[in-house]
């Protein structure tokens, strides 16, 4: 059994035996002067008896002489020299009590002293007792806790135990993935040297009925310039009488009620033109439509406020409600008849424009919804979300025709053209991703320095601008996928991660909002700012917005102030 006991249990009963000898050893020393004093008590008292014993033996003695000495005065038959000797015998044992009375006295005191030695004796070990009482109950208590830690360590090490376990068994599956990810990947490659050879061969035959459909042309052209030719012929030998046309109804292209803008230089702005509190709370998002007549600016208040431009400045249309939070994004289509709103409660909502009527609530995503955008189409729309997911409206159907897993939050996107065959996503992890909508998967990523926090597209849809939480602005070109421009300067910075950046309507000049309340306007093609706006913000400008005709641009902050600088 000792053997088997373990090594902690040792340990504490030597620390304990260790204790025990230190705590002793104060107290050997008082003990042993406790049992002398017992002892040397005990032959005082015993020798005190004996001095008691012999008092009274010499008292009776007294007695007994002064008795004879009595007796002889009566008698007066003893002479003079007897009388003598027995006073002086009767002097020597008065003197001789005397000293013994002395003595008994001396007893006396040092009994005393040794009550009061026992009595301080008695005192110190009644202490040093209540001393030791209270060692033992902070040793019961210490041996508790020992008893407790001895469960919790005995409870650790079967946990340890079951998590090793679990380790192994992750480790095994683990493994099998691998092995699994490795057979995949040799199948992949195999499939992708098939699907190579399978393009190259449908290149071949695409070159070649590319060839027979240029043979067929050309010889239908040639067939055509004949008969062309034959038909002047002819005409040129018959004579011809030509008379004007009779004035008539101008006939107009019928089209859309929104005319795009066109906008041939724009104009950096120097002032503020106009000064307003947009809403309630906070402002997330701005945006006109493409003709410029109408803006639009959600805000923390969950409502969309529509703004007319008249006069130099934005006068209040109406507002759109059915919002549960905040609005992070606004849209309008091409058409300027829908609003798109993405909003904090999941979901996004499409509002008529006319009446102010909401029309349509896209609910799904399990997160917030921070950017949402028609897809050139009025009845498709694109929103992405704090749940890493991107999701595909059809607004006919009300319904999501799909879902993609981005892998990250969302935090702004855009479509590469009026067909949007890709969106471009802008995500919390630091990367830009290309979705081919005609596809599964990315087709392409960029990686950049700083969490993306918004996207926009150049008008010729060769240029992206990212706005990065690395206190910089980045300019992508998609036909090389590089960045080519980084705008930045001293005491700007990205103040969210839905900071709004977008392009001026010719593209020559890029603007962002600063933490600091300052406007910032940089050169497309050198990267150099071009001016900084500032003194009018008192808090983040959060988003901000470029008229159509590239005249004016209207900022946002988070304390509700919006201004239209000219």
């Amino acid at each position: 059994m000792a053997d088997s006991e373990p090594w902690w249990r040792k340990d504490i009963r030597k620390q304990i035996q260790e204790r025990d000898k230190v705590q002793c050893g104060y107290f050997r020393d008082l003990i042993n002067n406790h049992n002398k004093i017992f002892e040397s008590t005990d032959a005082v008292r015993s020798q005190n008896v004996q001095l008691t014993i012999q008092v009274e033996r010499l008292k009776q003695e007294n007695l007994d002489l002064q008795v004879k000495v009595e007796t002889v005065g009566k008698d007066g038959s003893s002479g003079g020299s007897g009388g003598k000797a027995a006073n002086e015998k009767i002097q020597s044992l008065e003197h001789k009590l005397f000293k013994l009375q002395e003595e008994l006295t001396q007893m006396h005191r040092r009994k005393g002293e040794n009550a009061q030695q026992l009595i301080d004796v008695t005192q110190k070990l009644q202490e040093t007792e209540k001393d030791l009482s209270t060692k033992e109950e902070k040793l019961n208590e210490s041996l508790i806790t020992i008893h407790a830690l001895q469960q919790e360590m005995k409870n650790l090490e079967e946990s340890i135990l079951e998590r090793e376990t679990a380790y192994q068994l992750l480790k095994d599956e683990h493994q099998a993935l691998q092995l699994t990810c490795t057979a995949t990947e040799e199948k992949l490659r195999k499939l992708q040297g098939d699907n190579a050879e399978l393009i190259q061969r449908w290149m071949e035959l695409k070159g070649k009925q590319a060839e027979l459909l240029n043979f067929d042309n050309e010889l239908y052209h040639q067939k055509q310039h004949a008969k062309m030719k034959k038909d002047l012929e002819e005409a040129a030998k018959s004579p011809v009488l030509i008379t004007p046309p009779k004035p008539g109804p101008r006939l107009e292209r019928a089209g859309s009620q929104s005319q795009s803008l066109f906008c041939y230089a724009a104009i950096i702005p120097t002032r503020a033109h106009h000064k307003f509190d947009a809403h309630d709370g906070e402002v997330n998002a701005v945006k006109f439509t493409v003709s410029g007549r109408i803006c639009a600016t959600g805000g923390a208040d969950r409502k969309i406020k529509l703004w007319e431009y008249t006069n130099g400045q934005l006068q209040s249309k109406g507002s759109l409600t059915g919002s549960n939070a905040g609005i992070m994004c606004v849209d309008f289509d091409v058409q300027e008849q829908h609003v798109l709103g993405a909003s904090n409660d999941f979901a996004s909502r499409v509002w008529s424009v006319g009446d102010h009527r909401l029309r349509h609530t896209l609910t799904g995503h399990s997160g917030k919804v921070l950017t949402a955008k028609f897809m050139g189409d009025p009845y498709k729309v694109v929103s992405g979300s704090h749940d890493r997911t991107l999701k595909l409206w059809d607004l006919r159907s009300r319904a999501c025709t799909r879902t993609i897993f981005a892998g990250s939050s969302c935090n702004d996107l855009v479509t590469s053209d009026s067909a949007a065959s890709t969106i471009i996503s802008g995500h919390f992890d630091k990367r830009i991703r290309f979705w081919d909508t005609r596809s599964d998967s990315s087709a392409n990523e960029i990686t950049l320095q700083g969490r993306v926090t918004s996207l926009d597209l150049s008008p010729d849809r060769t240029l992206l601008l990212s706005c990065t939480r690395d206190d910089t602005l980045k300019i992508i070109d998609l036909r090389m996928n590089q960045v080519t421009t980084t705008c930045c300067c001293d005491g700007f910075h990205v103040g969210n991660d839905y900071t709004r950046a977008v392009f001026s309507p010719d593209g020559q000049y890029v603007v962002a909002g600063s933490q600091d309340g300052s406007v910032c306007i940089w050169s497309t093609n050198s990267g150099m700012l071009e001016t900084r706006l500032t003194k009018e913000h008192s808090s983040s400008v959060v988003a901000v917005a470029w008229h159509p005709a590239g005249s004016l641009v209207v900022s946002c902050d988070r304390a509700k102030r919006t201004i239209l600088w000219s």
